[in-house]
């Protein structure tokens, strides 16, 4: 079956926030740490870096919160800022898809 996929960016000047950020910032969300989630994309630590760089000026404001040491809450979280963000972008891009697919669906059935 036949559906539409979308891929989304959101552009501040020449600030972008897409797909990328999106799924860096979801690694170290689920890892806690960003050398772990460069790891698991498969990306150099440096090339994770400077995305979380710039997802951090597109946003505004710091997306994280680390805490250091050996604990069980130590490691980097996201902000309440950075995960609102990322649920945003999450419902914005279901929702595109969702409408997508229902306009091709209906252009399909009057073919």
């Amino acid at each position: 079956m036949k559906k539409i996929k979308i891929k989304i960016w959101i552009e501040d000047d020449e600030k972008i926030f897409g797909k990328g950020n999106y799924e860096l910032l979801k690694a170290i969300e689920e890892c806690g740490s960003i050398n772990q989630a460069a790891k698991k994309l498969n990306m150099s630590y440096k090339k994770a870096w400077l995305k979380k760089e710039q997802t951090q000026d597109f946003l505004g404001g710091e997306i994280f919160i680390s805490k250091k040491g050996a604990s069980l809450d130590s490691g980097t979280k996201l902000s309440p800022r950075a995960k609102g963000f990322l649920d945003f972008y999450t419902e914005l891009e279901k929702e595109l898809e969702e409408n997508a697919n229902i306009k091709f669906k209906e252009k399909k059935e009057n073919e």
